[in-house]
């Protein structure tokens, strides 16, 4: 491919693109813009009237990755659903897309950006799902009847987020496999089938729906003694 071929605007996608192609060749570390423009095709002069330096393009590149993860979990959320239910299935689809998308899913989570990066369109995509999460946190504790504060509602984002990140991240370096092989975990714990996995995220969504609503119950119960819970 020639620079020729480039439109406006094209080229940074096109940079972009092979960037997170490349991911799955080498570590972040051994990718150069000068290496970027070489298997696109153009000048290394051509990538600079993009991005500056290296980690503008990862930004770029993170951003990029963030939307599609966003919509990913937007896809499968139906707010018609029960919070539990709602919280149960944005888990799956967490863990399905760390399976699914991986060179994303490391991108997001695995690449830090100094702070002299971070733009607003960064911060703005790096909340959309934190949005979709909280919408169901409100809407659990509307639904038992707690309050609804920013304490209590970053209380059960964090929880749900951790919940699917710390297993997401489990299974990517198989150490749910080795503690099934030694048979300290069932076999359901493979996660290896649909069924299988379906069955404990419902199962662990329980656990943390039911930890969401004691936490905050207690939490009331401490900030207002003489209210009954």
């Amino acid at each position: 491919m020639t620079s020729n071929s480039y439109h406006h605007g094209n080229l940074k996608q096109a940079l972009v693109d092979e960037y997170l192609n490349l991911l799955r060749e080498m570590p972040v570390e051994q990718i150069s813009l000068r290496k970027l423009a070489s298997r696109v095709g153009v000048a290394a002069t051509a990538v600079y009237n993009h991005f500056s330096d290296k980690m503008e393009l990862v930004v770029a590149a993170k951003i990029r990755c963030l939307i599609h993860f966003s919509d990913y979990l937007q896809g499968g959320y139906d707010p018609r659903l029960s919070p539990k239910e709602r919280i149960s299935n944005l888990s799956k689809a967490y863990f399905q897309y760390s399976e699914q998308h991986r060179q994303h899913f490391n991108t997001i989570f695995n690449v830090t950006v100094e702070d002299k990066y971070v733009t607003n369109e960064l911060v703005e995509v790096s909340i959309a799902t934190e949005r979709t999460v909280r919408s169901a946190i409100v809407d659990l504790l509307k639904e038992h009847h707690l309050p609804v504060s920013p304490e209590n509602e970053a209380l059960g984002v964090v929880t749900c987020w951790s919940m699917a990140h710390g297993l997401s991240c489990l299974t990517a370096v198989r150490i749910n496999h080795a503690a099934c092989a030694t048979g300290r975990w069932p076999d359901e714990f493979l996660l290896d089938t649909r069924e299988a996995t379906l069955q404990i995220f419902d199962a662990i969504a329980t656990v943390i729906v039911d930890g969401i609503l004691s936490a905050v119950r207690k939490n009331s119960r401490e900030q207002s003694p003489d209210c009954s819970a």
